[in-house]
């Protein structure tokens, strides 16, 4: 006779009370316990085959501009731990003159005395 498996392991899901109760009535029906109509039931049948999703390839970038983005990030990142050390105020007065230099480009750019190429 072999050895009965030594079972030491829970697992436990949330249902609906009326998902529970119609499993209630089916082991009572079968006469077994409802962990065991709960084991047969999965031993017996395959999971159903996920639905094949197909997807757009993501858009080719310009690795430049990803680590211009990333830049802009770590920058921020920098600028919120500052704030959040205490040192708003200088952290405040220093935006404000990126703020007017940024502000100051865009209009050379606009106004042809920049190139951006």
């Amino acid at each position: 006779m072999p050895r009965k498996k030594i079972k030491t392991k829970m697992f436990s899901m949330k249902v609906s009370p009326e998902e529970l109760d119609s499993w209630r009535v089916m082991a009572r029906d079968h006469r077994i316990s409802l962990t065991e109509l709960i084991r047969i039931r999965l031993a017996d049948t395959q999971p159903a085959a996920q639905p094949v999703v197909k997807r757009r390839p993501p858009p080719s970038v310009d690795e430049r501009i990803v680590f211009q983005v990333a830049a802009i990030g770590n920058n921020l990142n920098q600028i919120a731990r500052r704030c959040n050390s205490g040192e708003r105020l200088a952290v405040l007065g220093e935006l404000t003159e990126i703020e007017r230099d940024l502000l100051w480009l865009i209009e050379l750019a606009r106004s042809g005395k920049l190139s951006c190429t």
